[in-house]
């Protein structure tokens, strides 16, 4: 991907708090109470400490990983702890189901498609670039095997990816305690210069 420049990853930070902004009001409304997400940070690091912030290869996570289309092409990778995501599946499906199977894997799918279509929808807006989300895929499992697969994809366009890293509110009753989410996004390599011209035309 090339070496990213401090005030691109500040650019992108705003974009991404704009964004996830959205997606909290989005998941406020849905889930019928109140969401928030912290001010993200945005980092450049390499694959290999992907799994590490998951918390480790045994770790339990949700992954939701999908596709940026249009002007912009580049893969989208959501990391969320599995207790807490268990805890939201069941509020989105009225405590219908705590699993990925049936309505539980469509929830999960659904939660991808709010946080992702709202950040899609921002950065559209901001840079003026016709982009748009596909739709996501989604797996409960530990983050060595949730990750990897993904990593193999992404290990085609380089050696780094760009971390935009949030607290979530938990979803659980009377559990005022917040968890961190890592939301990763890798531009293909076709579209690394329409990526920088976009966010140089933006105002600093």
């Amino acid at each position: 991907m090339g070496t990213i420049k401090k005030e691109e990853l500040d650019r992108i930070r705003e974009i991404s708090n704009i964004g996830l902004g959205h997606a909290a009001t989005s998941l406020s409304q849905l889930l019928d109470i109140p969401c928030t997400m912290t001010v993200p940070t945005v980092t450049a690091i390499g694959f290999d400490e992907m799994i590490a912030l998951a918390g480790g290869s045994e770790t339990e996570v949700a992954a939701i990983t999908l596709k940026m289309e249009g002007a912009i092409r580049a893969t989208m990778l959501l990391i969320l702890p599995a207790c807490h995501v268990s805890a939201m599946i069941r509020k989105l499906t009225g405590g219908q189901s705590v699993t990925m199977e049936g309505v539980g894997f469509s929830a999960l799918r659904e939660f991808g498609n709010i946080i992702a279509g709202a950040y899609v929808t921002t950065f559209a807006d901001v840079t003026k670039l016709n982009v748009h989300s596909s739709i996501p895929d989604a797996v409960i499992d530990m983050a060595g095997a949730a990750i990897t697969p993904s990593l193999l994809s992404l290990s085609l366009y380089g050696d780094e990816v760009i971390l935009i890293q949030t607290d979530f509110n938990d979803w659980r009753d009377n559990r005022p305690e917040r968890f961190q989410a890592q939301f990763y996004f890798l531009p293909e390599p076709g579209s690394i210069n329409a990526l920088r011209t976009a966010l140089q035309g933006l105002p600093s």
